[in-house]
């Protein structure tokens, strides 16, 4: 049987040269919480959705009873911040849920991409520390030293020193790809624990994306999130520490971006 992808576009747009902002599911959800807060804030519009076979064979449970199926969605923003740019949004419920689904997904992404002209990528995700984090750094990577450069100059941001990390997922194929398409891409890395969604780390990529593309959303949201998981992370710490351990999963397994 042949697994298919298939992207369907349900609204007319009109964009031009767009920076393209992914944030799919992964550690600590910081990516898709960064996407899905300029979406909300921003009022983006949704303009595209991909379905594919190699999604996981699962729908996914609403609070009101309904379902939805496993999808992602592309959302755009036209003349959006200081610098008037049009920007689309990769958001969803899912990523490919083996290797052959991930790399698929993702050459049919940069494909789609490239077909409407993208001129840089950001791809946003979190990179997993396994404990507690004080104050969220924000790590980069790219595939060319030029947007590497222009991140890295912002006090906020810094290179990962050790070497052999990988980035798994959208979040590091799209970079690969996008360097074979002359693409250039950078992968924004908040610091989280990686076992609950952290609006810490991604408020603390917001506030390097809000540097580098010149436009604000309003935090208000974002900061009432932190106040709560602050406080469950404060009752969490009268919990037995052997209780606790079993929660979190194996260090070596969060080292990496989703």
């Amino acid at each position: 049987m042949v697994r298919e992808n298939i992207i369907k576009e349900i609204k007319d747009f009109d964009i031009k040269d767009p920076i393209v902002l992914e944030g799919l599911p992964g550690i600590g959800f910081v990516g898709k919480f960064v996407v899905d807060q300029i979406i909300k804030q921003a009022e983006a519009i949704k303009f595209a959705e991909l379905k594919s076979d190699y999604f996981p064979p699962q729908v996914t449970m609403k609070e009101n009873g309904l379902i939805e199926h496993m999808k992602n969605e592309f959302y755009y923003l036209k003349d959006f911040g200081e610098d008037k740019h049009d920007l689309i949004l990769l958001t969803g419920n899912t990523q490919g849920s083996d290797f052959e689904g991930q790399t698929e997904i993702c050459k049919v992404l940069i494909d789609y991409f490239e077909d409407l002209g993208a001129k840089k990528i950001f791809t946003l995700g979190g990179l997993g520390t396994g404990e507690l984090v004080k104050d969220n750094r924000v790590f980069v990577a790219a595939n060319n030293q030029e947007s590497l450069d222009e991140v890295i100059q912002l006090n906020s941001t810094s290179i990962r020193k050790d070497e052999g990390g990988a980035i798994i997922g959208a979040s590091g194929l799209l970079l690969y790809y996008a360097e074979e398409r002359d693409i250039p891409a950078t992968c924004l890395m908040g610091e989280t624990p990686g076992f609950f969604v952290d609006a810490s780390a991604a408020k603390a990529v917001l506030l390097v994306l809000f540097e580098l593309l010149k436009f604000t959303i309003p935090l208000d949201e974002i900061e009432e999130q932190i106040d709560l998981i602050n406080q469950r992370i404060e009752a969490s710490q009268k919990i037995p520490p052997h209780v606790m351990e079993q929660q979190v999963q194996n260090q070596d397994d969060l080292q990496y971006i989703g």
